[in-house]
């Protein structure tokens, strides 16, 4: 009897730290705990109505994953500066909500870009297009994941330059420096690579054909799956 109880409470023990886990990473997503900042431990028991002993043990947990510092006297921090080596991942996390709503601007203003560019871009232009998907593919071949950020940068900005539109280019300027380092941190995931090369040689044949409402359209479906690549790269990252 005893021994049933006390594997009951330790399966409950372990529900409770996971709550804890995915309580404080939903809170560093969402900007409540911001980089460099404490997390207090008086303030975790009292939002999930616990004691110490799952609060440090779920703290230890986002520490091995490189999400959070424990600074020996101070206490708990959510990481600031990630080590060179640490799973690109953790910036990812770190930076969701920035991330999400960067995708939403770029979902509201590149099919646009991509439409117009189908219909009214330069055939200057559509050359340029065409060797940078085809350096793209080149570089994925090569396995060079600052390459092909570089590229896709070079790919999505030409498009929205040949809209013609100077506020959309505006828009996209500012953009810019953020998608950056999210291009740099995607694309060291083998599975954000390959889910970019169709999505982009459709885009690059429906803009050659000139179909606006085709270029447009996939342009939509590509962002669609940046943002649940992105999704998918922290669920499978947190869960494990």
């Amino acid at each position: 009897m005893e021994k049933a109880q006390a594997d009951i409470q330790k399966r409950t023990e372990r529900v409770t730290v996971q709550q804890i886990v995915d309580g404080v990473l939903d809170m560093i997503r969402k900007g409540v705990f911001c980089p460099g900042k404490p997390i207090r431990e008086v303030e975790l028991c009292r939002r999930f109505n616990v004691s110490r002993t799952p609060v440090r043990e779920a703290l230890r947990l986002l520490q091995a994953k490189g999400l959070v510092e424990i600074k020996p006297g101070r206490g708990a921090f959510v990481a600031e500066n990630e080590p060179a080596d640490a799973n690109p991942v953790v910036w990812l996390v770190q930076n969701e909500k920035e991330l999400r709503d960067s995708i939403e601007i770029r979902n509201a203003l590149e099919p646009l870009a991509a439409r117009k560019m189908a219909e009214n871009g330069s055939g200057d232009a559509m050359h340029d297009l065409r060797r940078i998907h085809d350096d793209f593919l080149s570089a994925i071949e090569n396995g060079d994941a600052d390459r092909i950020a570089e590229l896709d940068e070079g790919f999505h900005s030409l498009i929205v330059k040949e809209s013609g539109n100077p506020l959309l280019q505006e828009i996209n300027m500012h953009l810019r420096q953020g998608m950056h380092t999210f291009r740099s941190k995607t694309f060291t995931v083998p599975q954000n690579v390959r889910n970019a090369v169709v999505p982009h040689t459709r885009i690059l044949d429906a803009i050659l054909r000139r179909d606006g409402e085709s270029a447009e359209k996939e342009m939509r479906k590509h962002l669609k799956m940046v943002e649940e690549d992105l999704a998918s790269n922290i669920r499978v990252y947190t869960e494990n």
